[in-house]
């Protein structure tokens, strides 16, 4: 690992040697930018007090964060693009059985030629999860970036309601500032939170232009699934559900 001091100290000796530092971080951040997004999850908490939390990915630095938890009960953000995506993934491959994305099957070997005739895909007998994934723009201080949300089996319900009610209003989701709360579940054995969707008011201006920039440069990474989409409890075949 690297500490806060040998990182000065790097930076020092970059500027030193006539490295331009700052562009060198924006090359870098934009080739990131094109492999992957920071990641909207939810910590489920056995006592109720679930939340939302932003997951950047690891770094070296020693000390650095990798989670920060949003203090917010209600999180506000513009969608700007939605998938469906399944996969059907065994607890601790490197990549999926089978998979697709928006109905279409994009695995080499797949397990059924259309998802909908799969035995796989049968709610309570298959087991190829289901999830929505959302590319959003949160309206949080400091948080005005595009990330990635994935919507689990129980919250793709609400999600579905709400677009519904978009639909007969004449909107596309994107017109709106969508609201996503957690909602407190429970049974005898588990207790997790359920994505609570609904909306705060009509899109700005700004948030449009922000929006449409972000859909333009997210295009190529729509066409693939990765571990980070499928890496919560239950998400794989073997993990404890």
């Amino acid at each position: 690992m690297i500490t806060k001091t040998d990182k000065e100290l790097t930076l020092q000796n970059l500027s030193a040697a006539d490295w331009d530092v700052d562009q060198e971080l924006t090359e870098l951040a934009s080739l990131l930018n094109r492999l992957d997004l920071p990641r909207l999850r939810i910590e489920h908490h056995q006592e109720g007090k679930h939340r939302f939390y932003i997951d950047y990915g690891e770094s070296y630095l020693a000390g650095n964060r990798q989670f920060s938890v949003l203090r917010v009960r209600t999180l506000p953000a513009i969608v700007f693009s939605e998938q469906q995506i399944r996969a059907l993934w065994q607890e601790g491959a490197e990549h999926p059985r089978c998979y697709a994305i928006d109905g279409q099957v994009l695995a080499a070997d797949p397990v059924c030629k259309s998802c909908e005739q799969c035995p796989e895909s049968i709610p309570g007998f298959g087991s190829c999860k289901p999830k929505v994934r959302l590319y959003v723009l949160p309206l949080l201080k400091q948080l005005n970036r595009p990330m990635v949300m994935a919507l689990s089996p129980t919250s793709i319900k609400p999600w579905r309601e709400h677009q519904l009610r978009l639909h007969r209003s004449g909107l596309p989701a994107v017109a709106v500032v969508t609201t996503f709360e957690l909602e407190d579940l429970k049974s005898e054995e588990f207790r997790w939170a359920r994505v609570r969707v609904g909306i705060r008011d009509i899109a700005t201006k700004e948030n449009l232009i922000a929006a449409r920039a972000a859909q333009q440069s997210m295009d190529h990474l729509k066409n693939r699934i990765v571990p980070q989409d499928f890496n919560e409890t239950g998400d794989r075949v073997g993990s404890e559900s």
